[in-house]
């Protein structure tokens, strides 16, 4: 009785163990928020461009406050994008996800700008 019940018991492991392939599965699929988060690598590369430029421009008290200011806007963006995605009507999965990173995506374009009027603004280098 003990070897087909360990017969069975190996055979599922097995059967788990295995990868399965799906048939149709589509080659250019591409998991939610793909798009999103691309979107938001691109604003936080460009954002990081323009707060070097803007570093390189201040003294060691202004360094000192755009790090200050920058942490504390990271904070915030991030609780700004939630509140976004959940006014949008989005309540959880990956439709607030993608909302959260099209707010962010957003919120980072805006804090480009921002920086960027400062470093045109600074006498510095």
């Amino acid at each position: 009785m003990k070897i087909p019940t360990l017969l069975a018991a190996w055979t599922a492991l097995v059967i788990m163990a295995v990868p399965f392939e799906s048939k149709g599965k589509d080659p250019d699929f591409k998991p939610p928020g793909t798009e999103e988060t691309a979107s938001v690598d691109q604003a936080n590369a460009q954002l990081d461009a323009v707060y070097k430029r803007l570093m390189s421009k201040l003294d060691a008290d202004g360094q000192k406050a755009l790090k200050e200011a920058e942490r504390s806007w990271i904070k915030w963006r991030d609780d700004e994008a939630v509140l976004m995605a959940r006014a949008g009507g989005a309540i959880g999965g990956s439709g607030l996800r993608e909302d959260f990173l099209k707010a962010q995506a957003r919120l980072i374009s805006q804090r480009t700008e921002v920086l960027s009027e400062y470093a045109k603004q600074s006498t510095g280098n």
